[in-house]
């Protein structure tokens, strides 16, 4: 916990009955005044009141007779509270890049680049993820595409929340200019914390390609999205998995399915590795064009 008046405080989390954020003093209740009240702020009475935000209640004091009195176990029954409101502003990411430049019998250059941002701010948070690769042979594109995904959520008291989505895609050679896919949709945040993510989001989603050669479509579905992550094995590895899909419910047969699935390493400094498996289906290509594609990746990069 972060405090103006004593730096940051490391409490265990086992220890925490139940925790409240951008609450003030009055609106902990009886047991939150009382506890704000026996624990005078050090600086001076100028302290904010967000501070108390936490009350750490697990052993009970007991009666004379060595029973729980009826109240304290009424507020150990209590169970704990959750808040997606984040005070002040938030800025976190992760961004991979690979760069081979290769001459002699093959002139060969690839450039292999990927992002996630995401800035919170109350109870709003913005999410960007992207990717970029571009690769040349004898001085003739091999491969050369791009995408990205991009979200704005507004959050609730509850584990519910409301969603706009964005994504681009650009693929030249399954002559794919431009893929524009959008809509609204509704959130649910089944869990969040630094070591254990997991999120799922649904809404009706429009969907435009524009192709090089091949006729312009527009279709009309849902679409949905999926996002994991968990530290595990003493927080040394990070299991992750990104999956997004769309279904057209206007009669087309139309169907998008794409998703990441690697095994994170967290090093030194920031820094991490990753081994990464990406599957992307596209049941209506262009013509002359695969309807599956398929990548391995091992990946070096940086996250703050």
């Amino acid at each position: 916990m972060k405090t103006a008046y004593a730096g940051i405080i490391a409490i265990d989390r086992g220890q925490v009955r139940s925790l409240l954020r951008g609450a003030a003093v009055a609106d902990l209740g009886a047991a939150g005044r009382s506890d704000a009240a026996s624990a005078p702020a050090a600086g001076g009475s100028d302290a904010s009141p967000q501070a108390v935000t936490t009350v750490c209640k697990t052993e009970p004091t007991t009666s004379p007779a060595g029973a729980p009195t009826s109240s304290q176990t009424a507020a150990a029954a209590e169970p704990a509270l959750w808040s997606p409101f984040t005070p002040g502003s938030e800025l976190g990411g992760r961004v991979n890049f690979a760069l081979s430049h290769e001459r002699g019998n093959t002139d060969k250059d690839e450039i292999d680049f990927d992002y996630q941002l995401e800035y919170r701010r109350g109870w709003h948070r913005f999410r960007s993820l992207g990717a970029l690769e571009f690769d040349t042979n004898d001085n003739e594109k091999t491969t050369d595409k791009w995408s990205t995904f991009n979200q704005y959520s507004r959050v609730f008291p509850s584990r519910w929340y409301g969603v706009a989505w964005l994504a681009l895609e650009h693929n030249r050679f399954a002559d794919l200019r431009l893929r524009t896919l959008g809509g609204p949709a509704v959130g649910y945040l089944l869990a969040e914390s630094e070591a254990f993510n997991l999120a799922v989001e649904a809404g009706p989603a429009l969907l435009q390609e524009d192709f090089y050669g091949h006729p312009d479509q527009d279709f009309a579905g849902a679409a949905w999205f999926l996002r994991y992550d968990q530290l595990v094995w003493q927080d040394r590895l990070q299991p992750y998995h990104r999956q997004f899909g769309y279904a057209a419910l206007d009669g087309n047969d139309k169907y998008l399915w794409q998703s990441w699935t690697g095994l994170r390493v967290p090093l030194a400094g920031g820094f991490t590795g990753a081994v990464e498996f990406e599957y992307d289906y596209d049941s209506d290509p262009a013509l002359a064009a695969e309807t599956t594609d398929t990548t391995l990746r091992l990946k070096l990069g940086y996250e703050w």
